[in-house]
């Protein structure tokens, strides 16, 4: 197959499957060695191999990987894909040379926002062994025709919507909040790099802001973006990946980024809406109920950090509330979209199966949270930490 199939988002579904076949040889996969530079006797030397427990050579694992990569970018989804994360593992070697089936299932799509993933098996024929298994995240890009965007300071504003900052705009649950609340606000989304944009800007009531919370002049950005305009809400929905590990064995690099990101981000935010706000605004946080509600063990630094979190929203409501600024956060449980949406189909039911409501958060449950939030309805509420649990105790 020379040319990647290209399937349409809309055409995307869970249950769609597409497989290929091929020999893999032992050219394959000295050449493989040759570009990984992995030269282990394993795979490449079979007077050694032959007086290992599993007499003869076998093939990298990362080669296995990269068919289920080539089935991810040329078969399912196809051209559009890009890949976010691979899990992977291997339940019998495999020895070449051989033929295998490459054999692939969408177990997970979410139309908005365009995210999902795939399960890839491969078998060794000869045997019917399955050989590897693995699980592929994905999201898709966008294939832009035509002119290109106009530049955000162009585009015409309405100045009769409050503008509201949206910041991690291009990721899972930014993106759905981009969508849901340009109907009622001049949204303005921010992300991290450019390459977030191809994807994230394709809603056209939005402008967006490329500015990184971790570095320097992100404030002097947004300030030239507003434009003299007042910020009434800033919705916080960036977070630098969270490192896995407990605390003892997680870099201590790690741990402060985590809890700064937590802390003095946040104040830093407050601070900056506070000055571009002034009388009357809402500051809106997305946390996470594995925070202070359900630690997560083994992503101890990541719970700190939200954990900070919850407590910077506490301490600033007082001092925001002299200048009538409220701040909440939303704390959603388990989210089928982000750093979880590489989960098996089986860890997903075992997560539902924990809601006594019967089903997962949804990125629309917290966008309708964070709608309420914004609203005059909820002017005299601040300080406080909303649950999204589905009933979990």
């Amino acid at each position: 197959m020379d040319e990647p199939r290209a399937i349409a988002a809309a055409d995307l579904k869970t249950g769609l499957q597409a497989e290929f076949e091929r020999d893999v040889t032992a050219e394959d996969v000295i050449a493989f060695a040759g570009l990984s530079r992995d030269w282990n006797p394993l795979h490449s030397d079979e007077a050694y191999a032959r007086q290992t427990n599993y007499g003869g050579r076998i093939v990298h694992g990362a080669f296995q990987v990269a068919l289920a990569s080539a089935m991810a970018g040329m078969y399912l989804p196809g051209r559009e894909v890009l890949v976010g994360a691979f899990q992977c593992r291997f339940p019998a070697p495999l020895r070449y040379p051989s033929r295998v089936r490459v054999h692939g299932e969408i177990t997970a799509w979410l139309p908005q926002p365009a995210s999902g993933n795939l399960r890839v098996r491969i078998v060794e024929l000869g045997s019917l062994t399955l050989t590897a298994e693995v699980q592929v995240s994905f999201t898709l890009h966008e294939r832009r025709v035509g002119p290109a965007p106009q530049p955000a300071a162009s585009i015409q504003r309405e100045e009769r919507r409050p503008a509201v900052l949206i910041t991690g705009a291009g990721g899972g649950l930014g993106q759905n909040l981009v969508v849901r609340l340009c109907d009622s606000y001049q949204v303005l989304g921010m992300v991290r790099s450019a390459s977030a944009l191809p994807q994230a800007a394709s809603h056209p009531g939005a402008e967006w802001v490329v500015a990184d919370l971790n570095g320097t002049g992100w404030e002097a950005a947004l300030e030239r973006q507003l434009a003299g305009r007042r910020l009434y809400g800033l919705v916080h929905a960036a977070w630098p990946g969270g490192p896995l590990g407990g605390l003892l064995e997680t870099e201590p690099d790690a741990v402060s980024a985590q809890v700064e990101f937590g802390g003095a981000t946040t104040v830093r935010l407050a601070k900056f809406l506070r000055s571009q706000g002034g009388e009357s605004a809402r500051f809106v946080i997305l946390g996470t109920t594995a925070a202070t509600i359900k630690p997560v063990a083994n992503m101890a630094a990541y719970s700190l950090g939200k954990a900070t979190l919850e407590h910077a929203v506490r301490l600033l409501a007082p001092e925001l509330a002299r200048s009538n600024i409220t701040i909440n956060l939303v704390a959603p449980a388990f989210l089928p979209i982000g750093m979880n949406a590489a989960k098996t189909s089986r860890a997903i039911l075992a997560e539902t199966a924990k809601v006594p409501l019967g089903r997962l958060c949804s990125p629309d449950d917290v966008a309708g949270a964070v709608e309420y939030l914004l609203s005059e309805r909820a002017a005299f509420i601040t300080g406080q930490i909303l649950p999204l649990t589905g009933g979990q105790l």
